[in-house]
């Protein structure tokens, strides 16, 4: 049976934000799990969606238990684990980031409201907007972008995830280090 302990006691957050759809963001992200991986970084995800969402499938048991009233169904094999809950409103951030253990990392895709510090992920040729510039989205502490950009932050280049992940991995143990270990 798999140990779940962790690594570290907290974890460190990170948002990803935009100031438009499309701007990679998703693209980056899973770029960017896998070179932290082989950093040895374990790395928790959690993507916000405006939309109503279904991540069950018609037709699948899970489906039809949920349909049939369940509040909570999970769907669990020797690989993975999933829980499907029914809510009645919708969970706070740090309620939903409860939910992870044994992640070393977790990245935010969205929720551009939040307290936690955000890359805002930037491409000239999809949007002119950078939420850096209005105060729609407070703790920008990075601009990943396809252009060079005079910024009171840190500006990463869009094209380098490997130099991203390594600004990343140098937050991370820094934050490490003013937190207890497990």
């Amino acid at each position: 049976m798999e140990e779940i302990s962790c690594k570290r006691k907290d974890p460190y957050i990170l948002s990803f934000v935009a100031a438009c759809s499309d701007s990679g963001k998703t693209t980056l992200i899973e770029k960017l799990i896998a070179l932290l991986q082989s950093k040895c970084y374990k790395i928790g995800v959690l993507k916000h969606s405006a939309h109503k969402t279904e991540i069950d499938q018609e037709g699948k048991d899970s489906f039809r238990f949920s349909m049939a009233g369940a509040e909570q169904v999970i769907v669990a094999s020797k690989e993975k684990i999933g829980m499907i809950r029914v809510l009645q409103e919708e969970l706070e951030l740090r309620q939903i980031l409860k939910l992870f253990s044994n992640v070393d990392i977790i990245i935010i895709e969205g929720y551009h409201n939040n307290e936690y510090p955000k890359i805002e992920v930037h491409r000239k040729s999809v949007c002119n907007r950078l939420l850096y510039e209005s105060n729609d989205c407070g703790g920008i502490i990075a601009i990943a972008s396809d252009q060079k950009l005079d910024a009171n932050c840190e500006v990463l280049n869009i094209n380098n995830e490997d130099c991203i992940a390594e600004w990343i991995a140098d937050k991370a143990e820094k934050f490490f280090k003013t937190k207890s270990r497990c």
